[in-house]
């Protein structure tokens, strides 16, 4: 029975967020290089230098591929929604490859962050910047 109240609840839970597709801007297309990563218990924060190699390359078919150390990492499709959760806090988020948890988008000119939106207390953020227009 407790099972049962658990998956009802948590099905309503769901269902409260809104998600609305957003239409992409033009200027995420392109490459984006990492700059630093911040965040999880520890606190920690790692500065990458220019030329690292660990990129996303964001197209405007909707698919990406990331490097990591300038080698092939992972490729796909993204999208990009608004998030409306019941809690009030609102964001864009990105999903790749139809992932069913998203995470915060933060994109302002060349500067792009991704971060664990979902993970409130030892989420990473990781801070890019655009270093190629597509």
């Amino acid at each position: 029975m407790k099972g049962y109240i658990l998956l009802i609840a948590a099905v309503v839970v769901v269902s409260a967020c809104k998600k609305t597709e957003v239409n992409v801007s033009p200027g995420l297309f392109g490459k984006w290089e990492i700059r630093r990563m911040a965040g999880g218990i520890a606190g920690s924060n790692t500065t990458y230098k220019p030329g690292n190699g660990t990129t996303y390359q964001f197209y405007s078919d909707s698919t990406y591929k990331q490097y990591f150390n300038g080698k092939f990492g992972a490729q796909g499709i993204f999208h990009i929604r608004s998030f409306f959760p019941p809690s009030g806090y609102n964001y864009e988020e990105i999903r790749f490859n139809n992932d069913t948890i998203g995470d915060r988008l933060i994109f302002s000119g060349t500067k792009l962050t991704i971060s664990e939106a979902w993970r409130i207390d030892d989420g990473y953020a990781w801070d890019y910047v655009k270093i190629q227009d597509q």
